[in-house]
């Protein structure tokens, strides 16, 4: 498996191309950009996914809340799952504040003790009720075991702090951009040199290193979406071009 240092900050697949301008119709047809359905850190109407967040409470608080919400109940950024947790992997450590991202490592070690399956990417790939017509054509395009999948909101003027979230030999990101423009940015950092760069909804499938340090901006005044596809695998990135 390749590693965050093995490859680029950034990337796309030079085999999958989306029909964005049919993707947000049918999007907007079903109701899945309606940002009131969205949540994550509020995890007072958050159900599916309400361990997972609690799970990494800390990650939650320090880098994707916006200052001066109350505790886990961010609305800046949030996101619209499309893939839950498989209930046959459900644990009994029900006390899951007490994880924190020292023990990321040990809890996402299946063979380690203290591991945690409601903190493991890779048991969040079962397709939920919203997986059918487009969105199902667009994710059997990839070859690769699914993670999490969802719709990300970014709201105006918010700024997701500067953070790591996996090796790519863990979990595989891939960003495709739905409603965007100049003035939304990704950051990276990789030997202490800083490269920003702008993902165009242009229908292209981006890989993003999040190994890397890295970090994501809205300074418009619109909504950022974009469809955001982990797989637990890297069949796909023998199509990687990287940008």
């Amino acid at each position: 498996m390749l590693t965050r240092k093995q490859l680029p900050q950034f990337g796309y697949l030079n085999n999958i191309h989306i029909d964005i301008d049919e993707l947000v119709q049918y999007c907007k047809a079903n109701r899945l950009l309606n940002e009131s359905l969205y949540d994550d850190i509020k995890v007072s109407s958050n159900s599916t996914y309400k361990d997972f967040v609690i799970a990494n409470e800390f990650c939650k608080e320090s880098f994707f809340k916006e200052s001066g919400a109350p505790h886990m109940e961010g609305e800046k950024y949030k996101q619209l799952y499309l893939t839950e947790f498989d209930k046959r992997k459900k644990s009994d450590k029900v006390n899951l504040h007490n994880t924190t991202i020292f023990e990321r490592t040990k809890r996402l070690n299946p063979n380690h003790p203290d591991y945690l399956p409601e903190a493991d990417e890779r048991n969040y790939g079962i397709p939920n009720s919203f997986v059918k017509g487009k969105i199902k054509n667009i994710l059997k395009l990839f070859q690769s075991p699914l993670g999490r999948v969802r719709f990300a909101y970014l709201a105006p003027g918010f700024k997701i702090k500067p953070h790591v979230d996996y090796d790519p030999s863990y979990i595989v990101r891939y960003h495709i951009p739905l409603f965007t423009n100049v003035q939304c940015i990704l950051g990276s950092i990789r030997n202490n040199s800083i490269r920003t760069i702008n993902l165009p909804a242009d229908g292209r499938v981006y890989f993003i290193n999040t190994g890397c340090k890295h970090w994501a901006e809205n300074n418009s005044t619109e909504s950022r979406i974009h469809l955001i596809v982990d797989v637990q695998d890297q069949l796909e990135l023998k199509h990687l071009v990287e940008i």
